[in-house]
């Protein structure tokens, strides 16, 4: 009987010991999905910005079917990706700490922000978000005309420390490869050198009867074979294969500036394409600090920066050394 009495007794301990272990499992699991980070702001889709850039810029732009355009001339061409994240961390600005009970604001440096921005969705709701000093990696912040003080990710100070120009969007160059390329041309002071690439195609048919195509490239340099597995080509064709600017210098380039950036009488690279498209890079003189080499994409009116090591690539080949045999493996 006493045995009896026992088993019921653990039985009921095991049932209420699984309900509670089920209990505390759904509670954990939804607890997994409450989002308990506290938002500075809540406007959803933000389609208006506006900030003030480190070179004393008006930066206000507004986006309308998608596109971000610069509300001081539509034709800037504005990096879509940079204003989709700002409008993004504006839209919905967490915070790492919350302060509902702030000390005075100079305590921040929320007397004088440091940066500020406004930012509005399509309803017309606003807020300017104010930036004051730096904490543990962090930012104070606050919404102007609310009291509660916090500090937020310092990913929206380094998105508001920017220039008109650091908004620009470079132009792309086509992607070319040796396969794409029909000839280069380089011409730079005294120095004219056309490559011109011939495509070998060949067909072998297996024992089986399969059938497969090879296809080979053979270049001259001013009518003049190249070697094959000339490093110099080598060289060059890499460089041109991961041809990109790395920045917008200025997005319409008047006459002086133009001659300011040693474009009035530039090197040119001229790349036709298989199919008869034709790319030119106009290339001037190097930026202030030697890092890079102002250029221009065929008859564009925007003047970026090209990496140095594609120009001094260019810079430095001649007919002989194109035309050298490889050096014989010791």
């Amino acid at each position: 009987m006493k045995q009896g009495k026992t088993l019921l007794v653990l039985l009921v301990l095991l049932i209420l010991c699984g309900g509670v272990y089920f209990a505390l499992r759904s509670y954990n699991e939804n607890q997994e999905d409450v989002d308990d980070t506290i938002y500075l702001t809540d406007l959803g889709e933000v389609t208006t910005l506006s900030f003030t850039g480190t070179d004393g810029s008006d930066l206000s732009f507004t986006k309308a079917d998608d596109v971000w355009t610069w509300n001081g001339d539509s034709t800037f061409p504005a990096d879509q990706d940079a204003l989709d994240a700002l409008a993004e961390d504006l839209g919905q600005l967490a915070t790492v700490r919350v302060f509902d009970e702030p000390d005075s604001l100079d305590s921040y440096g929320l007397d004088a922000p440091a940066l500020s921005c406004t930012a509005a969705n399509a309803d017309g709701d606003t807020v300017t978000v104010l930036l004051g000093d730096e904490v543990d990696g962090n930012h104070y912040a606050m919404v102007e005309g609310e009291s509660r003080v916090a500090t937020v990710a310092a990913t929206l100070a380094d998105e508001l420390q920017v220039s008109l120009m650091d908004l620009a969007e470079p132009e792309n160059i086509p992607d070319d490869t040796q396969g794409t390329l029909a000839s280069i041309r380089w011409q730079s002071g005294d120095t004219d050198l056309l490559l011109e690439k011939e495509t070998i195609t060949e067909e072998t048919t297996d024992d089986a009867g399969e059938t497969s195509t090879n296809t080979t490239y053979t270049w001259t340099v001013n009518g003049v074979d190249i070697p094959e597995d000339n490093s110099t080509l080598n060289d060059l064709v890499s460089e041109l294969t991961y041809l990109y600017f790395t920045s917008c210098y200025d997005y319409k380039a008047d006459a002086d500036t133009l001659a300011a950036c040693g474009l009035d009488d530039p090197s040119l690279l001229t790349m036709t394409e298989e199919d008869g498209t034709v790319i030119t890079l106009s290339i001037g003189s190097t930026t202030d600090d030697g890092g890079y080499y102002y250029a221009i994409l065929n008859d564009s009116s925007a003047i970026h920066r090209l990496s140095v090591s594609v120009v001094e690539t260019l810079t430095g080949l001649t007919q002989d050394q194109l035309t050298a045999e490889p050096e014989a493996a010791e």
